[in-house]
């Protein structure tokens, strides 16, 4: 029978590829702007010398999206790039609508916290580098007007259940995807708008040739289910393509890429002469295919098993052996768990098991507004009937139940 004893290390004495500098800023509202407060958390990978982009997390009203930023598996997309990862929670006071409609004060703090995190960090590219911005809810909302303000500046918006439907010329050439749950479409449902936001927007200026689609999720509702199988994948390929080598100005998108048709999910290259019509702007085949997957399941399988975990150290104490190592989220489907092996034996599964003080099940999760759950989980475990001499290895496991190779392994003194 497997025994899982947690050891409750502190993050910061575990070293690991992302372990990284956060900083956390608060911003008041002033006089006249519709926000109660604003708190702001970036992180950015060890080690990176110049900030490319900023991988930003909105929530929705009435979330505390703050812990966005503690993500694991958005962390690997956005280290994969040379990206920083920002989190926020923004309260309100009256309206929920009011924070997330930009001009009321949220752009004001939002542009307020990136100068500070550029001084607090001594990353003073930070004012000037491009976002790619997920959204959920008022969030969503909060996304697609800033598409709209700064187009220049945003590499894509992902707009999981909430939408805009007015935009200006220079914004339809930013990348729009309208992620919505199909149970949102249903007549005199508390979210019905959302679905006829997004489809009023994308009837309107998809023909018009912005690169834009629907990615209608077949098994939810207001809530993101397992949406960043897919988003994760759409903002690793953009990310390629339109940061640019150098500076700051994005590289075009290619409007002429594959189609897709959101009723019958039929998708083709598209044809230099094709008209945009209704069909879905989908970036390459093999996005294609996942989009298609997504659409008919509510989720994109995972076929590649996650790298194995390095650096692992077991110490000796009057308490057992224990152990640290550090690993890089798989950036498909993240981690679900850790093997925990003795002189080649399973002893032990870190964040798998469930168990008391963890539920769920999950080394980290995801709850409604896809928040990170638990927010920082620990790289760490304590083998309280370990001895001096023992030799013990670790194999990450991901959400897909795939098994990374064993780390190497080290032994216990």
């Amino acid at each position: 029978m497997l025994r899982a004893t947690l050891a409750f290390l502190a993050l910061a004495a575990i070293p690991g590829v992302l372990r990284a500098e956060s900083y956390d800023v608060v911003v008041p509202p002033k006089e006249g702007e519709k926000y109660a407060s604003a708190e702001f958390r970036l992180w950015i990978p060890e080690g990176l010398k110049t900030v490319r982009a900023i991988v930003v997390r909105q929530h929705g009203c009435g979330r505390n999206g703050i812990d966005h930023s503690d993500d694991l598996q958005w962390q690997s997309l956005a280290a994969r790039h040379g990206a920083a990862l920002m989190g926020s929670r923004l309260t309100y006071s009256g309206s929920c609508g009011d924070w997330c409609v930009p001009v009321n004060g949220s752009e004001r703090a939002f542009l307020d916290a990136l100068d500070r995190f550029a001084r607090d960090s001594k990353h003073p590219e930070l004012t000037a580098v491009p976002w790619a911005i997920w959204g959920h809810s008022g969030g969503a909302i909060w996304g697609c007007h800033f598409a709209d303000r700064f187009p220049e500046r945003v590499v894509g918006v992902w707009a999981r259940s909430g939408a805009i439907t007015e935009y200006r010329e220079a914004a339809r050439s930013v990348p729009i995807v309208f992620n919505y749950g199909e149970r949102e479409s249903v007549p005199k449902n508390q979210f019905e708008s959302v679905y006829r936001s997004s489809i009023k927007a994308f009837e309107t200026y998809r023909p018009q040739g912005a690169p834009w689609s629907l990615a209608v999720d077949p098994k939810s509702w207001h809530d993101c289910r397992e949406s960043r199988s897919l988003s994760i994948l759409w903002f690793d390929l953009l990310l390629a393509e339109r940061l640019p080598k150098a500076g700051v100005r994005l590289v075009p998108c290619d409007a002429k890429r594959w189609r897709g048709d959101a009723k019958t999910l039929a998708v083709a290259a598209a044809t230099a002469d094709a008209e945009p019509g209704q069909s879905c702007w989908l970036p390459g085949e093999a996005y294609a295919k996942a989009w298609v997957e997504y659409c008919k399941t509510g989720a994109v399988a995972d076929s590649t098993p996650p790298e194995a975990p390095t650096g692992l150290q077991a110490v000796a104490s009057d308490r057992g052996i224990e152990l640290r190592w550090k690993a890089v989220a798989d950036l498909e489907s993240g981690i679900a768990g850790f093997a925990i092996l003795r002189d080649g034996k399973p002893i032990a599964q870190v964040g798998s098991p469930k168990t008391a003080a963890n539920p769920k099940g999950h080394f980290q999760g995801v709850e409604f507004g896809d928040e990170p759950t638990p927010r920082k989980p620990q790289m760490g475990f304590l083998d309280v009937d370990g001895k001096p001499g023992a030799k013990y290895e670790v194999a990450q496991v991901n959400f897909a139940g795939l098994s990374s190779k064993r780390s190497a392994p080290a032994t216990g003194k």
